[in-house]
C-alpha cells in the first residue's frame, strides 16, 4: 500500500509506493525523511562542472586551475601529482570515535586527504575542462568526451568543430545547439537528429536545409516549414544577414514565436516500457528519471546509463546495479550506498568519495584497490565485519543512517553547483540553509574596451585582446582567437553575452525534470507531461502528435 510522507526539509508531502519498500529493504536503508527533489538537491550540491578558478597546487606550489576556489578547506593537488603513488590516502586513518557524529569525522577527515583539482583524463591542449576525456584542442567544455576543437559546451561528446552547444553529439560545425545528434552546419537549433544545414528549427529529422522549421521529417528546402526551390532558399537564408548582430537576434525573436506555436510531444521516450520520465532510451520499469538511458527498474535517477535496481543517482552509472543515493560515480559498482565520486569496480562501499577500484569501505576518501577500511584506516576482514555493524548502530542512533551527507558539507559555495541550476536560491536563502555562498570579485572588472561592430566582418583581429562587457551579467568576458575564426568561418557576429550567460539561455530552452498532468492540446486525453499546465505551447499525446508529423 502506497503511504504518505512529508519531507522533513521543503514540508511537502511525497509517496513511498510498496515498490520502494522492497528496495530499500533490499538495500537495508530505511524509509527516506527527505522527498526526491530535496534528495536530488542534497547530490548536486557536491557536483561543480562549470566555474573553474586559478590556484596553487597544495602538493608542488606551482600555479593550475581547478574546480576548487583558492580559498578551499580541502588540499588540491594536480591532477598529475594526484595520480602519483608517493602518497597514500591510508596514511590519514584514524580511529572511529563513538562519542562523535560520523558525519563530523567525515568531514574532518576529508580536509586532510588530498583532492584532485579536476576530473580530466587524456586530454590534450585542453586544459579549461573538467569531467572530461579525450578531448583535443578544445576551450570550456564540461562533462564532454572526445570533442575536437570545440567551445563552451556541456553534455555533448565525439563533436568537431562546435560552439555553444549542449547535449549534442556527433555533430560538426555546429553553434548555439541542444540535443543535436549528427548535425552538420545546424544553428540556432533544438532536438535535430541527422540534419544539415537547418538554421532556427526544431524537432526535425533527416531534414537539410531548412529555416524556421519544426517537425518536419525527411524534407529538404524548406521555409516555415514549406517547401521552396534551392534559389529561393539560398536567396532568403543571404537576406536574413546573419552576420550582423542586429539581423540575428531579429531572426531569433522570430524563431521563437514560430516555433511556441507549433504543437511538441508530451515526452521524448524511445523504446521504453512502464517508464515515467523524459529523454529516456531502451529502459524498463524507469520512474522519474530523465536524460538516460539502457535502464532497469531505477527510480529517481538523472543523466545515468546501464543500470538496474538502482534509485537516487544522478551522472554517469554504466554497468552498475544495486546501489542507492549516487552521485556523480561510475564503473560497474555494485552495491554502494551514498558515496560521490566513486568511480571504477567498487563494491559493497558506503559514504565514500573520491574512491577507486574498492571494496567493502565505510566512509574513507581517496582511497585505489583497498579493502576493508573505515575513515582511511586499515583493518583485517574480521576486524572490518566486527566494527561496521557498530558503526551503523551508531548513526542510528545520530539520525545519520539513511541520509546522503548534508548539504553544509559541500566543498563549493551553491552558486557554484549543479543544485544552483536545478534548484535556485538567493544568496540569502542559501545562507540561511547553512550554505556557503561565493560573492563576485568586482574588484577586476572593467569598463568594455571597445565598440563591438555589428558584423562580423568588420570585426578586426584585435578583438581578441579586447575587454567585453556582458549585456546580463555585466562581468568581463574575452573572445578567444580560436572562437574568433569560427565566427569568421560561419559568417556569425559576435556575441553580447558572456559564455556563462549564453549556457543559461540555452538550459532555460529545456523543460525542468518534473512531470505535470494536463490533457493533450488536441485529443484532450490525460497525459503526463515535462510541460507544465502554464506552458504557452500546444502539447499532444503519442498518437496525436505522430499523426500531424506523418
Amino acid at each position: 500500500m502506497t503511504s504518505m510522507k512529508t519531507c522533513i526539509k521543503c514540508q511537502n508531502q511525497f509517496q513511498v509506493e510498496p515498490e520502494d519498500l522492497k528496495f530499500y529493504a533490499k538495500m537495508e536503508v530505511p524509509e527516506p525523511t527527505h522527498c526526491p527533489r530535496c534528495r536530488q538537491q542534497r547530490r548536486l550540491i557536491f557536483r561543480n562542472e562549470i566555474n573553474l578558478f586559478h590556484r596553487k597546487c597544495d602538493k608542488t606550489g606551482k600555479n593550475i586551475i581547478s574546480m576548487y576556489s583558492a580559498d578551499s578547506p580541502y588540499p588540491i593537488y594536480d591532477q598529475g601529482e594526484w595520480w602519483k603513488d608517493n602518497w597514500d590516502p591510508i596514511e590519514y586513518g584514524r580511529d572511529f570515535d563513538f562519542n562523535r557524529p560520523f558525519f563530523e569525522q567525515f568531514e574532518e577527515l576529508r580536509r586532510k586527504v588530498p583532492r584532485m583539482s579536476l576530473n580530466c583524463i587524456q586530454n590534450e591542449n585542453s586544459e579549461y575542462t573538467s569531467y572530461a576525456l579525450g578531448d583535443k584542442n578544445s576551450y570550456l567544455l564540461f562533462t564532454a568526451d572526445f570533442n575536437e576543437d570545440c567551445y563552451y559546451g556541456r553534455f555533448s561528446d565525439r563533436n568537431f568543430r562546435c560552439t555553444d552547444f549542449d547535449f549534442t553529439y556527433d555533430s560538426k560545425f555546429c553553434y548555439q545547439t541542444i540535443r543535436v545528434h549528427n548535425g552538420t552546419n545546424c544553428w540556432f537549433s533544438q532536438k535535430l537528429e541527422n540534419c544539415s544545414d537547418n538554421l532556427f528549427c526544431y524537432d526535425m529529422k533527416n531534414c537539410h536545409s531548412c529555416i524556421f522549421c519544426t517537425n518536419l521529417r525527411n524534407q529538404n528546402y524548406m521555409i516555415l516549414n514549406k517547401k521552396v526551390t534551392q534559389e529561393e532558399f539560398e536567396k532568403f537564408k543571404s537576406e536574413l544577414n546573419l552576420s550582423s548582430r542586429k539581423s540575428l537576434n531579429e531572426a531569433i525573436s522570430k524563431a521563437k514565436g514560430f516555433i511556441q506555436r507549433q504543437p511538441h510531444k508530451y515526452l521524448e521516450n524511445i523504446q521504453c516500457e512502464d517508464c515515467i520520465g523524459d529523454y529516456l532510451k531502451n529502459c524498463k520499469n524507469a520512474n522519474y528519471c530523465f536524460d538516460s538511458y539502457d535502464l532497469q527498474d531505477t527510480k529517481y535517477c538523472s543523466q545515468v546509463f546501464k543500470l538496474k535496481d538502482c534509485y537516487d543517482w544522478d551522472f554517469v552509472g554504466e554497468n552498475s546495479e544495486l546501489c542507492y543515493e549516487m552521485a556523480s560515480s561510475a564503473g560497474n559498482a555494485v552495491h554502494c550506498r551514498f558515496c560521490m565520486n566513486t568511480w571504477q569496480g567498487n563494491s559493497n562501499m558506503n559514504y565514500c568519495d573520491l574512491c577507486l577500484f574498492d571494496s567493502d569501505c565505510f566512509g574513507c576518501v581517496g582511497l585505489r584497490r583497498k579493502k576493508y577500511c573505515i575513515l582511511n584506516k586499515q583493518y583485517s576482514k574480521e576486524e572490518y565485519e566486527a566494527l561496521l555493524p557498530k558503526v551503523i548502530d551508531h548513526m542510528k542512533k545520530t539520525g545519520e543512517w539513511g541520509e546522503f551527507f548534508p548539504l553544509s558539507l559541500s566543498p563549493f559555495a551553491y552558486n557554484d553547483s549543479v543544485a544552483f541550476e536545478y534548484f535556485p536560491l538567493t544568496k540569502e536563502q542559501a545562507i540561511a540553509q547553512g550554505l556557503k555562498w561565493r560573492d563576485e570579485d568586482k574588484k577586476h572588472a572593467a569598463s568594455q574596451s571597445v565598440t563591438v561592430p555589428d558584423d562580423i566582418k568588420d570585426v578586426k583581429d584585435d578583438i581578441v585582446n579586447a575587454v567585453l562587457v556582458c549585456k546580463h551579467c555585466e562581468k568581463n568576458f574575452k573572445v578567444v582567437p580560436q572562437e574568433l575564426k569560427f565566427y569568421r568561418e560561419l559568417k556569425l557576429p559576435i556575441p553580447e553575452v558572456c559564455w556563462v550567460c549564453r549556457h543559461h539561455e540555452r538550459m532555460a530552452q529545456k523543460n525542468p525534470r518534473v512531470v505535470y498532468q494536463r490533457n493533450c492540446s488536441k485529443c484532450q486525453e490525460k497525459i503526463i507531461t515535462t510541460y507544465s499546465p502554464e506552458k504557452l505551447e500546444p502539447v499532444y499525446c503519442e498518437k496525436c502528435y505522430l499523426d500531424f508529423v506523418a
